[in-house]
């Protein structure tokens, strides 16, 4: 059974692993380009002390997905952080993790959540399109995306 929890200071070596690995299979390179990277260091503080929240999902011993998502401004949030294991991809995990997503945010009060990726990641762009998500550049934050998107809650 695939749990869906708040990190722990305990999973922060396999967090690290995951998003490398992640970043590595599109040609990107963890801590170059993203600010955001290196906030994994300490989790779960970077998250939980600034008004954000993030969570894994884990099988047994095994780290299968991230998940975050962080205030921009009082009612604006941003999804960061999604990242799954090839063979975790296509199981329905995504979107068990993007609705919890939501589900926090609306809780906050939150009125729109956004997001950037990087144009190879397609699979992850088809997936946030499917889910309500609409192109809108504007919210590219991080140097090694190409493309931003919103979702009003």
């Amino acid at each position: 059974m695939i749990e869906l929890r708040t990190v722990q200071r305990a999973d922060v070596g396999a967090v690290l692993a995951l998003v490398a690995d992640v970043l590595g299979e599109f040609g990107l390179e963890f801590g170059k380009g993203s600010s955001t990277d290196t906030e994994l260091e300490d989790l779960p503080d970077s998250y939980l002390t600034r008004g954000g929240a993030f969570w894994v999902a884990v099988q047994g011993d095994e780290l299968l997905g991230t998940c975050a998502v962080f205030p921009i401004t009082a009612d604006e949030y941003e999804l960061r952080k999604m990242y799954l294991r090839g063979a975790s991809r296509g199981l329905g995990l995504g979107k068990r993790m993007l609705d919890r997503a939501i589900e926090w945010t609306r809780a906050q009060r939150g009125v729109r959540l956004v997001l950037d990726t990087a144009e190879t990641m397609t699979r992850a762009i088809a997936f946030y399109e499917a889910n309500g998500f609409v192109r809108d550049d504007t919210y590219i934050r991080g140097p090694r995306c190409s493309r931003g998107y919103v979702r009003v809650l």
